[in-house]
């Protein structure tokens, strides 16, 4: 691709005052209207994996086809580079609008059969009715993205407008703002549990965990925040934030306690990008710590969203030097053929196998296997959720090489850590 082709922009549009109008215009004859806002995902990837004459040409054909559904009364407008607005009529009931997204979702699949990565052509498909959801164009576009940004949350790709859902959204925005304020005034804070070597019983890691206390909230759970920072595009910043934090903490470490290897936890969205390798070599270079001294953390089913995107990112994390781990393992869908071609160091077992072990044959087998296949494919082990000496004693006797869990240490501040430590 020419240098000049890179920076050429995609086109603006004048799609939204034409849809307002043409919203406006059926509502004033009394005419029920489907409104599909169509967002589709990763425009820039598009674009740099295809050119953006080749992308243009897609989203060109995506539009002409959409205009081709087969009913005289539909409207399709394009709002912006990434958003289309189809606008249907005389649609009787909520299954013929579904049934109406699902053509639209394979007029998306059709269009982009021939290009050479299929994920370029993932949508989300937010949905208003009128009269139902109001009679004014611009609410109804407002519920559409309401609706768009719902279903981007909850990764669906077909998203009706709920009044419910926009409070719990209105609600996240609050957070985002709140978000920005925590990492910026110290009120988010990075707490460590203590990872032990099971051949010896020493401390040789921790696994670095988020915590929020909101002054006029309260304890905001990691669940909320961090799929709050998912949804509004926070994540980035959550993660800079977190591994610049580990970092210096890991710096002050090496001098008072010595080499300790700290994991990170990263979201599907980050290891589908490789800025991350950029984030880690910055942030090890500030504050003068080795690769080494990381552990990436990423939970199986995140591996299978994008197979192809998340191997070349965990090979890069491991050719930098730091190590990758799996979490929740045992909990998702990938299978063994996959798990053998991963790069990672290691695999964790999730908390509610462990936990189960002792008293559920069934929790017991998992735990075994998989302490067996990993020693197969060359991973090392790491049992969360250990929560007596019983559970320790079996796991050892089962060959897992580290552990983590309450009965060692629950997550605690750093200075508590360090304390605990010594």
């Amino acid at each position: 691709m020419s240098s000049a082709t890179a920076k050429m922009p995609l086109p603006e549009y004048d799609g939204l005052s034409r849809a307002s109008h043409y919203i406006g215009r059926e509502i004033s004859k009394s005419q029920d209207l489907a409104i599909v806002l169509i967002y589709i995902h990763g425009i820039e990837r598009l674009c740099a994996t295809l050119g953006h004459a080749r992308a243009g040409e897609l989203l060109d054909d995506f539009q002409t086809r959409l205009a081709s559904l087969g009913r005289r009364k539909t409207a399709v407008e394009r709002l912006s580079d990434r958003k289309f607005a189809v606008v249907l009529n005389g649609l009787r009931n909520a299954g013929h609008v579904r049934l109406a997204a699902q053509k639209i979702e394979r007029v998306m699949q059709e269009t982009f059969d021939g290009a050479e990565d299929q994920s370029l052509s993932k949508l989300t498909m937010g949905i208003v009715n009128s009269p139902e959801h109001g009679d004014d164009a611009n609410e109804l576009l407002r519920c559409a993205e309401i609706a768009v940004l719902d279903g981007r949350r909850n990764n669906e790709t077909i998203c009706f407008y709920a009044p419910e859902s926009a409070d719990e959204l209105i609600l996240d925005w609050n957070l985002e703002r709140r978000l920005d304020d925590a990492m910026r005034t110290g009120d988010l804070e990075v707490h460590y549990q203590p990872k032990i070597d099971l051949r010896n019983d020493k401390i040789v890691g921790a696994e670095a965990l988020m915590r929020w206390y909101e002054p006029e909230i309260g304890q905001v759970s990691p669940d909320v925040f961090i799929e709050v920072a998912e949804s509004t595009g926070q994540i980035i910043d959550l993660t800079h934030f977190a591994v610049q934090r580990v970092c210096r903490q890991a710096s002050e470490w090496l001098a008072a306690i010595g080499d300790l290897n700290i994991a990170i936890n990263i979201t599907p969205s980050i290891i589908l990008d490789t800025e991350i390798i950029d984030v880690l070599k910055n942030a090890t270079s500030i504050w003068g710590i080795e690769p080494g001294a990381l552990t990436l953390e990423v939970t199986e089913n995140a591996l299978m969203a994008d197979r192809k995107m998340s191997h070349q990112v965990l090979t890069g994390i491991r050719k930098f030097g730091s190590r990758v781990s799996i979490d929740d393992f045992g909990t998702g869908y990938s299978s063994l053929s996959y798990l053998k071609e991963i790069p990672a160091d290691e695999l964790k077992i999730d908390r509610t196998f462990v936990m189960g072990m002792l008293s559920d044959q069934g929790d017991y087998k998992i735990v075994k296997h998989t302490i067996e296949i990993a020693k197969s494919f060359g991973l090392s082990v790491v049992a969360e959720g250990v929560e007596t000496a019983e559970m320790l004693d079996e796991l050892k006797k089962l060959g897992c090489d580290y552990a983590q869990g309450y009965f060692v240490c629950k997550p605690v501040p750093a200075d508590e850590f360090e304390r605990f430590l010594k």
